[in-house]
């Protein structure tokens, strides 16, 4: 099984480029995290909200199956993915994290990255159009037209949800809290991730630098890494045949 976990702000549908082909060898489970697209939100209650859905996403894979699975987390994701590996390693068999300054970047540079996420993401979510969300995505693309069109509908549909914005809002500050309290992260664990990782990141990523994923992919014990050229935040969406390549490989290894 893989299952695939957006970034924040998101939902499952940002890997409509990824959904089948994945699922042509393995089954498939991309979620909506608590809050982003059509799940709802839950109450944090003081928690920090990266953990909180790490719980939430391994009680919903438990209820699945038995067997290990691949977690794939993107941005936000990665970070999420990495919490579940770390906290249930006998229960995760593979990581991928894909674009994820919330796993690898120093707290200020992540704060940093987490203001300007808020300053884009709110032109789509206070106003959703379909031209405002598709300009949400293509600022993080290096090239703007590999915007996935077949998933702004979607997009604007969820958007436009009473509670998503505000939602998004909480999350975001909690998150942002989490970075100076260090509760929640996985940057001062990385050595304790046991399992084989593969790490995938774009040369031109805005909300994360390669640098932090090369000091990353050094100190987690079994990691590759792989920079895409010409590639922005989301490789899944800007080029998926390098990305379902290099998915193949590591699957099948």
């Amino acid at each position: 099984m893989v299952v695939l976990i957006h970034g924040i702000g998101h939902s499952a549908d940002i890997f409509y480029r990824n959904i089948d082909v994945l699922a042509q060898t393995h089954r498939v489970i991309a979620v909506d995290l608590p809050g982003h697209g059509f799940s709802d939100h839950i109450p944090l209650a003081g928690r920090t909200p990266q953990t909180l859905f790490a719980e939430h996403l391994t009680a919903l894979i438990d209820g699945e199956t038995d067997a290990r699975y691949t977690v794939v987390g993107s941005s936000y994701g990665g970070l999420i993915a990495s919490l579940m590996t770390l906290s249930s390693p006998e229960r995760v068999g593979k990581l991928v994290i894909v674009g994820s300054g919330g796993t690898f970047q120093e707290p200020d540079k992540q704060r940093t990255a987490l203001l300007k996420i808020l300053e884009n993401a709110s032109g789509a979510m206070a106003a959703p159009t379909l031209e405002s969300c598709r300009t949400r995505i293509a600022n993080i693309c290096a090239d703007p037209a590999s915007v996935a069109e077949e998933i702004l509908l979607t997009q604007l549909i969820s958007y436009a949800l009473p509670d998503r914005f505000a939602a998004f809002k909480e999350i975001l500050a909690a998150y942002i809290d989490s970075l100076a309290s260090g509760e929640g992260q996985a940057r001062p664990r990385l050595e304790m991730i046991s399992v084989p990782t593969l790490i995938i990141t774009g040369r031109n990523d805005i909300r994360a630098t390669v640098e932090s994923h090369e000091a990353g992919n050094r100190r987690i014990p079994d990691s590759r890494l792989v920079v895409l050229e010409a590639c922005g935040h989301v490789p899944y969406m800007e080029h998926p045949q390098e990305f379902h390549s290099e998915m193949a490989a590591f699957l099948a290894s």
